[in-house]
């Protein structure tokens, strides 16, 4: 705590401070003598050791205004960016952006490589539509043999189907339905064995036959009584038919089944028709799903055995349908019956007796018209028992509710490989089989055994139902107009088949002279007069 300097102290010490100054700028002045500077110069000019290199620089040209240096102009140059640089990148600039995002993608990619590699090591790929072993030099049913076969399954393997040995005649006589099918089917010959009455064609088969004909398992619902009109129109000369025939089919039946059904009373020794149909083998391929391979044998074991009984007959051999999906179920239903119609008709296809149709009571086909008119008053009456006044959209969708959506005019895709799980749906359900190139092996395999046999024919049934396919770069389609996604044809369907096969019998029926077709029934006269004997 000094005090305070005086006002005189202050003035003294800032005078010292000034005097201090003026001298300290005296002594960093430069002196005026250059006479260092000049002897430094001369003494390097004339030191003998020493090495000088004039350099003449002319700068005062950067002085003058008007000789200024042009600027030069440089070609810009871009260099080619290589597409890996440009895309790694491109991938740096987005992770900076979007790690997030960035991220994810990368744990995607990894899980889809992950399941590429899975599905080219634990789920491989199987041949379809092939035939390994030629059939078409076959003469006899001992030509036939099941010992050279890769596999029985059309998956390729021997576990997946339910196929049975196509040699040997099976029966379904454990279906009530089957044998009253069955029993039906020899009625309906009964006038031309016992009558002796000519007949042109027998067409024997599957279901397909047995639709044509108006019946389903040995009876005739009225939602297909226009079948029978129109069977009738074509094969019944009482009719107006341009010829006689008889359709001895069962629905859900495969080759092994024909082939018992004709040992076993479909054809007696006195039934000679001119003309044998057989339509066949779409079972065996696409509900007890065989492979091509046994789907043939089935086939061609059933022309042998009708080559073997009856000589001198005619056999036509039709193509098998087009199709794309699988037939569940080891027996027919009646919604196989409603898939050939694509929805389900008007009207209840039966009724049961007792209280309003309770489970337990007996069922019937309603065949009288009143009673048809009166159950679908019934359905069309709600619980009050009010009339239903249902809108063109509610019997729309009526109509897609009571029935299984499908692909309208499917792609036929002719891909000769098949993979059993959908890689696509993370390998949870089973991929379907592609039934498409299969057909078209089959057929294939029939057409050129036909051509080495001049008793058996061949009719290609492809082209009326397949769309498309003119050149080779036309996908083709099937015909959902005429026919199912499982080769189940509608009525309109029908009519175009049959027109054809009218065709084709008739011109077959002018061609080949009457002395080929002609049945001996003497010799079997003398047959059963020396049985009797």
């Amino acid at each position: 705590n000094t005090p305070p300097h005086p006002p005189h102290t202050r003035t003294q010490e800032k005078k010292k401070r000034l005097h201090l100054c003026a001298n300290t700028n005296k002594m960093s002045s430069p002196p005026n003598d250059d006479s260092d500077l000049e002897d430094l110069l001369s003494s390097a000019t004339t030191s003998p050791t020493t090495t000088t290199t004039n350099v003449n620089i002319d700068l005062d040209h950067l002085t003058r205004d008007g000789d200024l240096p042009k600027r030069r102009h440089y070609q810009t140059h871009n260099p080619s960016v290589s597409p890996l640089l440009f895309c790694y990148a491109s991938c740096c600039s987005f992770a900076y952006a979007s790690p997030c995002t960035c991220v994810c993608l990368v744990i995607g990619a990894t899980i889809v490589v992950i399941l590429a590699l899975i599905n080219v090591t634990l789920n491989p790929t199987t041949a379809i539509g092939v035939v390994q072993h030629d059939y078409t030099n076959v003469q006899s049913s001992f030509q036939l043999s099941m010992g050279n076969i890769d596999h029985w399954c059309i998956k390729g393997d021997d576990d997946s189907c339910t196929c049975d040995d196509p040699l040997e005649p099976i029966h379904r006589g454990e279906l009530k339905m089957w044998r009253r099918a069955h029993k039906h089917n020899m009625m309906q010959l009964e006038p031309y064995v016992e009558g002796r009455k000519t007949i042109d064609v027998a067409i024997v088969g599957e279901s397909m036959v047995e639709l044509m004909d108006g019946s389903w398992m040995g009876e005739t619902p009225p939602p297909l009584m226009g079948l029978e009109k129109l069977f009738g129109e074509h094969f019944d000369v009482s009719r107006g038919g341009d010829m006689d025939g008889v359709a001895l089919g069962i629905a859900g039946d495969t080759s092994p089944n024909v082939l018992w059904r004709l040992q076993h009373g479909e054809m007696p020794m006195d039934f000679n028709p001119k003309i044998w149909w057989i339509v066949t083998g779409m079972n065996d391929l696409a509900r007890t799903q065989c492979s091509e391979e046994v789907t043939v044998i089935g086939i061609l074991r059933t022309v042998e055995e009708i080559l073997e009984r009856k000589p001198n007959a005619q056999i036509v051999l039709n193509s098998l349908f087009p199709m794309v999906d699988i037939r569940g179920g080891m027996n027919p239903t009646k919604k196989d019956m409603e898939d050939a119609f694509r929805e389900r008709p008007r009207g209840r296809w039966w009724r049961r007796d007792g209280n309003n149709g309770k489970e337990g009571n007996k069922a019937h086909y309603a065949r009288d018209p009143k009673e048809i008119a009166e159950m679908q008053r019934q359905r069309d009456q709600d619980e009050n028992g009010h009339h239903r006044h249902l809108s063109s959209s509610d019997e729309e969708e009526e109509e897609k509710t009571s029935r299984k959506r499908e692909q309208i005019n499917p792609k036929l895709k002719d891909s000769h490989k098949f993979r059993h799980r959908n890689p696509f749906t993370m390998f949870a359900g089973k991929a379907s089989v592609p039934m498409w190139p299969a057909v078209i092996a089959i057929n294939a395999e029939l057409e050129k055994f036909c051509q080495k046999h001049d008793r058996v024919h061949f009719f290609d049934a492809t082209s009326l139902f397949v769309l498309g396919g003119n050149t080779a770069h036309e996908t083709e389609t099937l015909n959902s107009v005429l026919i199912s996604n499982k080769g189940r044809m509608n009525m309109a369907g029908f009519k175009v088949w049959e027109d054809s096969m009218k065709e084709k019998l008739k011109y077959m029926l002018a061609k080949f002279p009457k002395e080929e077709l002609k049945v001996v029934v003497e010799e079997d006269v003398d047959d059963d007069a020396e049985e009797e004997e």
